[in-house]
């Protein structure tokens, strides 16, 4: 969920409710469902990472979300009633939850706050797909920026500390999910994010993980300033 959201209701909700379903995605990039299939369950990830695809005509994917445990998945396309307009898959061995459309509807009917919940992430949600279109036309260094800032925010994916460095702002992601989350090729992403390294701005030293060494000179590129070194 995003991490300006806190959603105490839904959480205590999906304490309270049995799910209709449990799906265990063994490995990296077995499938949750598939673009245009009915959206007949409000699935949540509880183990791993899953990420959100939207097939291009073009041929490279596009990841529209990298899903962590606690978000949901598709909400829109449940709620208001039509096919997932991207497929889910899993980034690594993952888990998640699926509630049926009728008992997820039946739950936001009753219950006032954890409507208010669901749909304040969606508009956050919806939010994020608008900052992505304005960043769309932006160099590429620009829209690897907006990417890591973003995802640097969604909370710490490795929260342990090693010889006295916060991990804190690293993201467990390989720069070809970045690639596909930033409509750029795999050798560009590799070519910039080396570039970074070399200049002190990123730790690539752990093999897929991003580490965010200089977090103030990613937010001043995707906030307009110059874009040196």
């Amino acid at each position: 969920m995003s991490p300006s959201v806190q959603m105490p209701v839904f959480q205590n909700w999906m304490a309270a409710t049995r799910p209709d379903r449990g799906i265990n995605l063994r490995r990296k990039g077995e499938s949750l469902f598939l673009q245009g299939d009915p959206s007949d369950y409000f699935y949540v990830v509880t183990e791993g990472r899953i990420l959100f695809v939207k097939e291009s005509p073009f041929g490279t994917p596009l990841v529209l979300e990298r899903l962590l445990p606690g978000d949901f998945v598709a909400g829109f396309a449940v709620i208001f009633d039509f096919p997932y307009p991207a497929g889910a898959v899993s980034d690594c061995p993952s888990r998640a939850v699926g509630y049926s459309k009728k008992n997820l509807l039946a739950a936001l009917d009753r219950d006032r706050e954890l409507r208010r919940e669901v749909n304040t992430e969606l508009g956050e949600r919806f939010r994020m797909y608008q900052s992505r279109l304005l960043y769309a036309h932006m160099p590429i260094e620009v829209r690897l920026s907006q990417a890591l800032v973003a995802l640097s925010g969604r909370g710490p994916d490795i929260p342990v500390r090693e010889s006295g460095v916060s991990y804190r702002d690293s993201i467990v992601i390989t720069r070809t999910v970045l690639a596909q989350m930033c409509l750029t090729t795999v050798e560009t992403a590799i070519r910039v994010t080396r570039m970074w390294e070399k200049a002190g701005k990123l730790d690539l030293s752990r093999k897929g993980t991003i580490r965010i060494v200089d977090p103030a000179f990613f937010e001043g590129i995707v906030h307009g300033h110059s874009l040196r070194l």
